[in-house]
């Protein structure tokens, strides 16, 4: 049985609070770093590993208010990514991102962390509910788990709980904190395949060995599991990003004219993240057969530039 937030909450270490418009929060601190989730959509905030920088961004004018998607982070999209095909009426990114989730474990350890273990741990649940099914008809049950060291590791289950089949998509959506977009770039890509949602959903191939940016960005890369690097000179930072059960992946960078028109992200702060994504959307969704589970799992290293 799920016990409630305020159980967990351990003076030192693990604290809960809620905010004036009734969202709940749980910040962690210990030798590992300090991290701090929202109960809804089950969402990282913010994580600086221990000696280490932010690895997060979040944008100053996010709305932090029940049914309100968070503006950085680690959003959790499930089980459509972006609009729902022939339901325009559908919420934007799936059902889960704005729900409350379960915390059913939350531990940090005493010690320093190691690349072999000591790392903080934090488990959500999500079930579908009447509301869920009036929506998408199809029952499941989402496990996530949050391991946070020296590396962020994400792992994610998707079970089908119903009596049939179901196909869905699903991503990780974090935003990286960078302190240059002219300079920053993302290796891992090239000849791959993707759609180029700036350009009325065209498909192309990445001929050049590194994304850059230089204008609005939004590209869902297909039928890749490749390791990718986000680079940053600038801030001499490198993170890399390692992938399971995940098929796609995302380059988004908002730039000038979508983030002045987005409420919640300030007018200058696209030059301060890039995005990307761990997915499996287009024609790498999922279909699960009645009662199975699919995987995914991401890993979120930070190194230094010399």
């Amino acid at each position: 049985m799920t016990q409630p937030l305020a159980s967990w909450i351990k003076p030192g270490s693990i604290k809960t609070s809620v905010n004036p418009a009734g969202l709940e929060f749980i910040t962690l601190t210990g030798a590992f770093g300090s991290a701090e989730f929202c109960t809804q959509g089950a969402h990282l905030m913010h994580f600086t590993p221990a000696a280490g920088k932010p690895m997060l961004f979040v944008s100053a004018k996010t709305l932090l208010a029940p049914g309100k998607a968070i503006r950085g982070g680690v959003p959790v999209i499930f089980p459509w990514f972006g609009p729902r095909a022939g339901h325009p009426e559908s919420p934007m990114h799936g059902l889960v991102r704005t729900r409350p989730w379960q915390l059913t474990e939350v531990s940090v350890p005493d010690g320093p962390t190691t690349p072999e273990g000591g790392a903080a741990l934090v488990r959500f649940e999500c079930s579908s509910d009447s509301q869920t099914l009036a929506i998408w008809p199809h029952a499941f049950r989402l496990e996530l788990e949050f391991r946070l060291g020296s590396a962020l590791e994400i792992i994610w289950h998707v079970h089908n709980t119903g009596p049939s089949p179901f196909e869905f998509e699903q991503a990780l959506h974090p935003y990286f904190p960078i302190q240059d977009i002219h300079t920053a770039g993302v290796d891992g890509l090239q000849n791959t395949a993707y759609i180029d949602k700036t350009d009325q959903m065209n498909l192309k191939i990445q001929s050049e060995p590194v994304v850059l940016f230089c204008g609005e960005t939004d590209r869902l890369y297909l039928d890749t599991a490749a390791e990718l690097t986000l680079d940053d000179p600038a801030s001499k930072r490198r993170l890399r990003i390692s992938k399971t059960g995940s098929h796609s992946s995302v380059v988004w960078n908002p730039w000038i004219a979508k983030a002045a028109a987005l409420a919640d992200l300030g007018d200058e702060e696209w030059r301060e993240f890039v995005c990307v994504e761990q997915v499996n959307a287009a024609r790498n969704s999922i279909q699960l057969l009645a009662g199975k589970m699919h995987t995914f799992s991401a890993r979120f290293t930070p190194e230094q530039i010399t």
